[in-house]
C-alpha cells in the first residue's frame, strides 16, 4: 500500500462515518478493508471532481490519502454534510506505519503510465469524472447507489458515446509544454488542456477526440511537435 509524498492524511470517524462517506464518494465505501485501499473520487452537485483519493480502512476509522493542495477544500466540503451524521473529520500530521511513501515525481510519472490524474488546486471542480477517464480506473461505481453529483455523472454515462477523454503525449526534451496549459488547433480553437506532466510526458483532457488526427500548436500559435500522442 503506497501513497504520494505530495499526500495528506484526513481522518473519518464515528458511529456513521460509513454511511456518511457512502453518500459522498463515487465508490463502494463497502470495498474498502484494513489490506486493501480503494481509489475514489468526490464531486459538486454539478459533478465535477473536487478531489480524488485512495482510502484504507482501520479499526473504526477510515484514512484517505490526497493531494495536500486540496485537502483543506475536502474537508471543508464534507464537513457541509458531516452535521447529519455522527462523523469526525480532521487532517492528520502522521502516516500508518504501514504505508509506503512514494517521492512525488515519481508517483506522478506512475499515474501519467498508467492515465490516471491525481487532482490538485488548479484543475479541482473543473472537470468530470468521464472527462478525466475516471470510469475506466473503475474510480466509480454505478450499482452503489446516490452520492453527491451522481444524477449528472449517471446520466452522461449512460446518454451515448462521449468524444472528450484523455490522451497521453511524449514530447521531445527540448520542448516544453506547460501543466495546466491549454492547447489548440490551427483554426486557434481551445481544443484541451494538459492535466498532468512531468519533463517529457504527460496527460491533455481532450474536448473532442477526433483532434488527436490534428496539429496541436500553443496559445502563442507555435506549433507543437510530439513524439507520440494517443488516445488512453
Amino acid at each position: 500500500m503506497n501513497i504520494s509524498a505530495s499526500d495528506n492524511i484526513v481522518q473519518i470517524s464515528g458511529l456513521n462515518s460509513a454511511e456518511f462517506l457512502q453518500g459522498q464518494i463515487t465508490n463502494d465505501i463497502n470495498l474498502v478493508s484494513d489490506n486493501a485501499m480503494l481509489d475514489s473520487a468526490i464531486c459538486n452537485v454539478k459533478g465535477r471532481v473536487i478531489a480524488v483519493f485512495r482510502i484504507l480502512k482501520a479499526e473504526n476509522s477510515f484514512y484517505i490519502f490526497l493531494n495536500h493542495s486540496v485537502a483543506e477544500k475536502f474537508v471543508n466540503h464534507l464537513e457541509k454534510y458531516s452535521v447529519f451524521y455522527k462523523a469526525n473529520i480532521k487532517i492528520l500530521d502522521y502516516f500508518p506505519k504501514s504505508i509506503e511513501i512514494i517521492p512525488e515525481l515519481t508517483w506522478k510519472q506512475n499515474c501519467i503510465d498508467r492515465g490516471f490524474v491525481d487532482m490538485n488546486s488548479s484543475i479541482s471542480e473543473s472537470y468530470t469524472p468521464h472527462e478525466l477517464n475516471y470510469q475506466d480506473l473503475e474510480l466509480i461505481n454505478f450499482k452503489k447507489g446516490c452520492f453527491t453529483g451522481q444524477e449528472v455523472i449517471a446520466r452522461m454515462h449512460y446518454r451515448g458515446k462521449l468524444k472528450f477523454g484523455l490522451a497521453k503525449y511524449h514530447i521531445h526534451e527540448d520542448s516544453f509544454l506547460g501543466e495546466f496549459e491549454f492547447v489548440f488547433n490551427e483554426n486557434g480553437k481551445k481544443i484541451g488542456q494538459v492535466v498532468s506532466c512531468t519533463k517529457n510526458i504527460g496527460l491533455i483532457a481532450m474536448k473532442d477526440k477526433s483532434y488527436l488526427k490534428e496539429k496541436f500548436f500553443k496559445e502563442n500559435s507555435e506549433e507543437i511537435c510530439f513524439l507520440n500522442i494517443e488516445s488512453t
